[in-house]
């Protein structure tokens, strides 16, 4: 079939930047977690309730804040999500963007097939004159934001729990996945929970 390739090599990158994307919104939930303590299947449920990525993000810096977070970690955030937020455009080309294929190429003057945007630039300001550029740039950055998160994840330390003032945390867990907190009164007086 004519333009089989091309329609191939375009799905492969558009496939890219959204598992990229994919990525990036599983290290914002490990970056939840991080935050809040909370585990599975509760933190996911929480997590994805907000509609919306923007929305997600606007979450986890209230909840830096919240939970008292030092101040240079909450600012790492703030730039990761600007970043996010930048990419966020490209992304939206490549999930929603209607794609044709044409047999001559105006750039080019050129016969030959090429996968192309269905709509003009006039309908869509997010989409770049060269949107395979625009795509290729955007998974690069995209990989690029994942390795700053997991830099994230792995520097900052975790946040005092607000249910573990006065606590410890002895083992087990919840039914829905929570510490189970036992009143410390001294070092040694600690009632063990039974499994």
């Amino acid at each position: 079939m004519i333009g089989e390739a091309e329609w191939q090599v375009h799905a492969e990158l558009v496939g890219q930047v959204m598992l990229a994307w994919s990525r990036n919104t599983h290290q914002l939930l490990r970056v939840f977690t991080h935050i809040t303590g909370l585990g599975s299947p509760m933190a996911e449920t929480l997590f994805f309730s907000y509609a919306s990525d923007s929305g997600q993000r606007k979450v986890l810096l209230g909840l830096a804040e919240a939970m008292k977070l030092a101040p240079g970690p909450t600012d790492e955030l703030k730039k990761i999500f600007k970043r996010l937020e930048k990419v966020a455009g490209a992304r939206n080309v490549a999930a929603h963007t209607p794609f044709g294929l044409t047999l001559f190429d105006l750039e080019t003057g050129a016969w030959a097939p090429k996968v192309v945007p269905a709509l003009g630039r006039h309908v869509d300001k997010r989409r770049e004159a060269d949107v395979v550029r625009q795509l290729r740039k955007a998974d690069a950055e995209l990989s690029s934001i994942y390795d700053a998160l997991e830099h994230w994840l792995m520097h900052t330390q975790y946040p005092e729990r607000l249910w573990g003032r006065g606590k410890t945390f002895v083992g087990g867990v919840s039914a829905l996945g929570v510490p189970q907190p036992v009143e410390q009164t001294s070092k040694t007086d600690v009632t063990e929970l039974d499994d």
